[in-house]
């Protein structure tokens, strides 16, 4: 299984940022929930044009500190708001809940060892 997170990414970040990664840490564990109940919105509703907006801000986040999962499981879920084809988004979703959970466990033990 695929690793949640780049740790060489996520290193890296932590050598030019230094303690200034730990609040943007947290506040991605404090906004990203946000954002994915947005996108189960967004799917509940046929909004597509949302979904294509929410699924992208939610790949730059989520690529900008390295996870692994999230970004092309993303990328798939703007894709299909771009083109308004949702049938398959609610799998896409599952999916990123899943991936989430085991990003958000990782970094707070990474933001615990800090």
């Amino acid at each position: 299984m695929t690793q949640p997170i780049d740790f060489d990414n996520l290193n890296m970040l932590k050598s030019v940022i230094g303690d200034e990664l730990k609040p943007i840490l947290n506040s991605y564990l404090e906004l990203t929930p946000k954002l994915i109940e947005q996108i189960r919105q967004d799917i509940a509703q046929q909004d597509a044009p949302n979904l294509k907006i929410h699924a992208h801000t939610l790949k730059g986040s989520s690529a900008n500190l390295g996870a692994t999962q999230i970004p092309p499981l993303s990328l798939q879920l703007e894709d299909m708001g771009r083109h308004n084809q949702l049938e398959n988004a609610g799998e896409v979703f599952a999916e990123i809940e899943l991936a989430y959970a085991q990003l958000a466990q990782v970094l707070q033990n990474y933001i615990a060892e800090f």
